[in-house]
């Protein structure tokens, strides 16, 4: 069991280290330091619920109707394109504050809205599915018995463990963020980490054997 463990634990990691729409909104949220406890909770319980309907069944369900999954897949394109294309208009423009993001608590973003839009990007987006409820949810598909509930919990560790890095990490990098020059190039990386994700998956399964299905 203790195998099947850091085998979905390896996996959780392996595709959490993709910084996605959600991590960068988690980083961003806690440079002043405010909202980390709530943002944690969040995203990682999410993550919980979509990896557990992932391992009930509904990640093999999705997965082989492909129409579902290229629609699934067109959504995720789609958001991470404009993601990363906001992203690299802030690079370029420049126009990032502190105040904005919460490093100055009388400017800090209210904690409803930061529950909010936690949620949203947790679970409310394509993509948010993809990782959890597809990829682990089909893989855990294929453990017999006990072992698919070890391999997700690894799955589930690597989440809470990956929110609370990212955290405590943005708040030790706060006095960076002083700089815009600094919030410039975090911006940068967000926009190419999210349009390297879209690239992604325009070479993935679905597009392929859909190709590939004769009519």
């Amino acid at each position: 069991m203790s195998i099947l463990f850091a085998e979905g634990f390896t996996l959780g990691i392996g595709l959490l280290i993709a910084l996605g729409p959600k991590d960068t909104f988690v980083i961003k949220n806690s440079l002043g330091g405010q909202h980390a406890l709530i943002l944690v909770l969040i995203c990682a319980l999410s993550d919980v619920l979509l990896i557990v309907l992932g391992v009930l069944g509904l990640g093999t369900l999705i997965s082989t109707s492909h129409g579902v999954m290229v629609i699934a897949m067109m959504l995720s394109i789609a958001y991470l394109v404009y993601y990363g294309v906001m992203a690299l208009r802030a690079a370029i423009v420049g126009m990032q504050s502190l105040e904005l993001h919460g490093l100055d608590a009388e400017h800090a973003m209210p904690r409803r809205r930061v529950i909010t839009e936690a949620l949203f990007h947790s679970l409310l987006t394509p993509y948010a599915w993809l990782d959890t409820v597809l990829v682990i949810g089909a893989i855990s598909s294929t453990k017999a018995g006990l072992g698919k509930w070890w391999f997700a919990s690894g799955a589930i560790l690597a989440s809470f463990l990956w929110f609370m890095f990212l955290t405590r990490g943005a708040r030790v990098a706060a006095p960076l963020f002083r700089s815009r020059r600094a919030w410039r190039m975090l911006d940068a990386i967000v926009a190419v980490s999210m349009l390297a994700l879209a690239i992604k998956l325009l070479g993935d399964y679905p597009w392929q054997t859909l190709a590939a299905t004769p009519e």
